[in-house]
């Protein structure tokens, strides 16, 4: 089992690592990161999967455990978390460099205003599963609870932050930072009910959604 940890810690750290330095090391645009990062994220997994073999890749996205009854308090959380997004948008909003953001998804990413949606969609749904698939799905569920709650949220904290490190100013980049180590808490807890990624997965998408209604709103208006 150490070593079964060991390598979840080692080799994520790596790869998180390794992304960070693709998001400003090499100019590249919004299409090949996220081909590096499902990449990345399908070899991180299959190294495990190839050394201990004790990990089943679909426990983590079956629907045997969910009834009518959960899937009910599973949109009820998204539809929550949606609310949350948005009022913290509008109590932020006076603090945030909308331009600055524009001109980020324009010049870095490569992200125009003709394929917003299109990315907008992929973010919702694709991206969404991607970082619940590995920081709930793999890292979480294959450590012991207590470190698992300590070192999950955080590497999924500091993994966002080189998205967003340009988009503001240190002190909100700090708040951004503890708010998603408390969103991943919040998502371990609520997986926790039926062992899979389900609750997590529908609560990032409806979150996801609004943030990209926003991001509409601005670039479109």
């Amino acid at each position: 089992m150490k070593s079964q940890i060991l390598f979840i810690i080692i080799s994520t750290l790596i790869t998180c690592s390794i992304l960070a330095f693709i998001e400003h090391g090499i100019e590249i645009n919004y299409l090949v990161k996220t081909g590096s990062k499902i990449a990345l994220f399908a070899l991180n997994i299959a190294l495990y999967i190839k050394l201990y073999n004790d990990f089943n890749i679909k426990d983590i996205i079956t629907l045997k455990r969910i009834d009518k009854r959960e899937w009910k308090r599973i949109l009820l959380l998204g539809i929550t978390s949606a609310s949350f997004v948005l009022i913290a948008f509008f109590i932020a909003e006076p603090f945030i460099d909308l331009d600055r953001i524009q001109q980020d998804l324009d010049n870095r990413l490569g992200i125009t205003a003709s394929g917003f949606i299109i990315v907008g969609l992929y973010i919702s749904f694709g991206n969404s599963f991607l970082e619940e698939y590995f920081f709930r799905g793999f890292i979480f569920f294959n450590l012991p609870r207590k470190l698992a709650y300590m070192y999950s949220p955080l590497l999924f904290a500091t993994y966002h932050i080189p998205m967003i490190m340009l988009w503001f100013e240190p002190v909100i980049i700090m708040v951004c930072f503890f708010g998603l180590w408390a969103i991943g808490i919040t998502f371990h807890k609520v997986n926790n009910r039926n062992s899979t990624i389900w609750s997590s997965w529908i609560i990032h998408i409806f979150a996801d959604m609004i943030i990209i209604i926003i991001g509409c709103t601005i670039i479109y208006t």
